[in-house]
């Protein structure tokens, strides 16, 4: 019996379950059709404007190639973010989070299954869209002679984008095991990505220290070019924060 149970209740088995839930959900599927067409959407008009020799004066390939998929990375990131709050959120606003932990009693390993969903779905999204992105705007590119970048750069500018999207997605869902609520986790995540980020930047004119180098998308964006950077305790400290509490609530508490 206890044989059994080990095995329903695997982290792999657990892993599938979400999967389960997460598909079947049609908010599911509109965010990572938006994931996707959003960046492609962006590519198109970015590729638009490599078409006029003006704008395209002085930009190597390298430089467009990286502009081109940061605004896919970025417009990518807005559905992403909310999908991966909706895989918890969706759960504590209908109430089914109680099904679940019924079910699956070991309610950590629940989380981590989560979480590696989240990573996983997480990262496919943001490859697709700045893959289908470039695509789209590869011919106008073409047209404007800033193509002929190495394959190894191209890899390495997209999985520097799909690892930032992945930790965001992380990110969101700490914030969300945390908060567990939707709009919440939704709106505070955005909150420390992007408006943060512009507070912290305007008091750097009046402090004399980096405030930018604290705030969880800068210190990700330098520590995905150098993992071994001193912005890798911020990252660290913006991921466990919301985690561990969420986690010491999620253990003490009712769901």
């Amino acid at each position: 019996m206890s044989n059994t149970t080990d095995v329903r209740l695997s982290l792999s088995r657990l892993v599938a379950a979400e999967w389960l839930k997460t598909r079947t959900l049609r908010s599911s599927w509109v965010c990572a059709v938006a994931a996707v067409v959003l960046p492609i959407g962006g590519a198109l008009l970015q590729g638009l404007a490599y078409s006029d020799s003006d704008f395209a004066e002085g930009m190597t390939a390298r430089d467009a190639m990286t502009s081109v998929f940061s605004w896919s990375a970025a417009l990518a990131q807005i559905s992403i973010v909310v999908l991966a709050v909706l895989v918890l959120g969706s759960e504590y606003t209908a109430g089914a989070i109680r099904v679940t932990f019924v079910a699956a009693p070991r309610r950590l390993t629940v989380m981590a299954a989560k979480a590696l969903l989240v990573a996983a779905v997480a990262a496919v999204l943001a490859a697709l869209s700045l893959a289908l992105g470039y695509a789209t705007a590869f011919p106008f590119l073409h047209h404007a002679s800033l193509t002929g970048v190495p394959f190894g750069t191209v890899l390495g500018l997209i999985g520097g984008e799909v690892g930032y999207c992945v930790l965001v997605a992380l990110f969101a869902f700490a914030v969300t095991l945390a908060v567990r609520n939707t709009a919440a986790g939704i709106g505070l995540t955005f909150g420390a990505v992007l408006l943060l980020r512009v507070v912290l930047a305007v008091l750097d004119i009046w402090v004399a220290f980096d405030l930018t180098s604290l705030g969880f998308a800068v210190a990700a964006d330098r520590v995905l070019h150098d993992p071994l950077s001193a912005a890798l305790p911020v990252v660290l400290a913006w991921l466990a924060v919301p985690a561990v509490l969420g986690s010491v609530t999620l253990v003490r508490r009712d769901a």
